[in-house]
């Protein structure tokens, strides 16, 4: 592979390919899916600067010419993913970043994409290319390759989050889609299965943001504490090691201390993940603030939705008082002129006849007004209104039991009076 490297239409100079044999010698055995593959790529070759701009450009240049002999060689997945990995940590620039990537990165696919490394760095192409849902995928397949890796598991994570929090922060909702807080909780238990003892600070970031996003904010930021202490401990551990590398602090011409002058690429990736540690907190409480005025709006919607309701059952009452009481007004009235019916009749009837024969008369006539009345009534009530919370009590098929009382008094007596007549002639 170094050879033709070397010797390809863009070839990589001679002390690339002894820093290359270097990186190889110590890859010898190690998985292309394990952890320690691409964090040993990261954080001891590029971070510590083996390679500069001009190197990563010869190596993705000559990668891609060579890449045709290639297919499926985990050989060529570690120059390429040192070319990739330099860009994404050493170019500030967005846009020249993601046009150096476009060089090589998508035209590699059919080359190294049966490889997670080459699905993290196409996620991270899409992701900083704009599109998300490609990026999510891709992050994904490099999950589904290597289920092990906590730094692809991060990176899908990552993926879901952003998504989760921008649309509860727009929408103001308090708790994720069902969905998605099925999905979190399924990340949370992959993170949890994960030994805390070597996670990165970026790991607790992400477990913090999902325990955020589920409204677990005291635990989040319980994260978000100890992965400040936690990447504070490695930048400090790393400047001490520079240090003594360094010969304990030597000084230039100038009288400055050259390794504090120097801008290194693991300064940078410091206060990068600071950055993204201080994001996630302020996301966090911003959460957490949503969700405290959320509640004192939902309490204080309820609340006045409990007096709308209270006021809507009084003027219901009202309403149901005012056509009780003109219905009553009827009765009254029917009752009244029942009775001058009655005196009337009773005047009229009275002429000619005995006086049982009469009163006999009066009493049948009492009767009939007792039912007309009570059939009357019991018209006017069909347009009565009711308490919606016992309709039916005070009620006989339908009726006011006073009603059918009085019905049924005005027929006893009719029949009383019927029969006494007949016994009496």
């Amino acid at each position: 592979m170094l050879d033709e490297l070397a010797g390809s239409d863009f070839p990589v100079s001679d002390a690339v390919v002894d820093r290359l044999r270097a990186v190889y010698g110590h890859l010898a055995g190690v998985s292309p899916d394990d952890p320690l593959f691409e964090r040993y790529l990261r954080e001891d070759v590029v971070e510590r600067e083996v390679f500069d701009l001009a190197d990563a450009i010869d190596i993705s240049d000559s990668v891609l010419d060579v890449s045709a002999r290639h297919r499926g060689d985990v050989a060529l997945l570690v120059p390429f993913f040192i070319a990739f990995e330099w860009f994404h940590r050493c170019e500030f620039d967005a846009e020249r970043r993601l046009r150096y990537w476009g060089r090589f990165v998508p035209l590699m696919r059919v080359c190294l994409g049966g490889f997670s490394l080459y699905q993290y760095a196409l996620s991270m192409f899409h992701l900083y290319g704009g599109d998300e849902a490609r990026a999510e995928q891709a992050s994904r397949r490099a999950l589904d390759i290597a289920p092990d890796h906590i730094g692809f598991l991060n990176t899908y994570t990552e993926q879901i989050l952003d998504r989760v929090e921008r649309e509860l922060i727009s929408s103001g909702r308090q708790m994720p889609e069902d969905d998605d807080t099925a999905a979190l909780n399924r990340l949370l238990a992959a993170f949890d299965k994960r030994p805390r003892e070597d996670w990165h600070p970026i790991f607790h970031v992400s477990h913090g943001r999902i325990l955020a996003c589920l409204g677990r904010y005291a635990e989040a930021q319980g994260e978000f504490s100890q992965a400040v202490d936690l990447e504070n401990a490695r930048y400090n551990a790393w400047q001490e090691s520079r240090d003594a590398a360094n010969g304990g602090g030597n000084r230039d011409d100038d009288g400055g201390n050259a390794a504090e002058a120097r801008k290194t690429i693991k300064d940078s990736t410091y206060v990068t993940e600071m950055n993204e540690i201080f994001d996630a907190r302020n996301t966090c409480n911003m959460l957490s603030n949503m969700r405290s005025l959320s509640s004192v709006i939902d309490d204080a919607q309820d609340a006045q939705r409990a007096r709308a309701r209270e006021l809507d059952d009084k003027m219901d009452e009202l309403g149901r008082r005012f056509d009780n009481e003109r219905i009553d007004m009827l009765e009254f009235i029917g009752f009244f002129a029942g009775i001058i019916s009655f005196v009337i009749a009773s005047i009229q009837l009275g002429d000619g006849l005995a006086f049982p024969t009469r009163a006999l008369m009066v009493l049948i006539l009492m009767g009939s007004l007792l039912v007309a009345f009570g059939a009357f009534s019991s018209l006017l009530e069909s347009g009565r209104a009711v308490d919606p919370k016992a309709p039916k009590r005070g009620r006989l098929f339908g009726i006011r039991a006073g009603l059918v009382t009085v019905m049924a008094v005005g027929l006893v007596v009719i029949v009383v009076a019927m029969l006494m007549y007949l016994v009496i002639r």
